[in-house]
């Protein structure tokens, strides 16, 4: 592989990693925006605790996923670094 093909593919990964965070980022803002607003209503309405339950799994896995595409934006400026 020569070196033009590996930066070539390297920027590919740049452009895919950016691609995936801001197709992901902005549902997944939304989506915790919303739990988080389920949640506050929960409390004033004193809604079933299933109902607070299954809210705050959505909001804690929408954590995660966010959690996972920063950790995947710094791995990609970690590479840009090495260039």
């Amino acid at each position: 592989m020569s070196e033009s093909n590996g930066t070539e593919s390297l920027d590919e990964v740049h452009e895919t990693v950016s691609s995936v965070y801001h197709d992901l980022n902005n549902p997944l803002s939304i989506i915790s925006g919303n739990a988080q607003f389920l949640l506050e209503i929960s409390r004033e309405e004193d809604l079933d605790e299933q109902f607070v339950s299954s809210a705050q799994d959505i909001k804690e896995a929408a954590q995660r996923m966010a959690d996972s595409l920063h950790q995947l934006t710094r791995l990609k400026e970690q590479l840009e670094d090495e260039q």
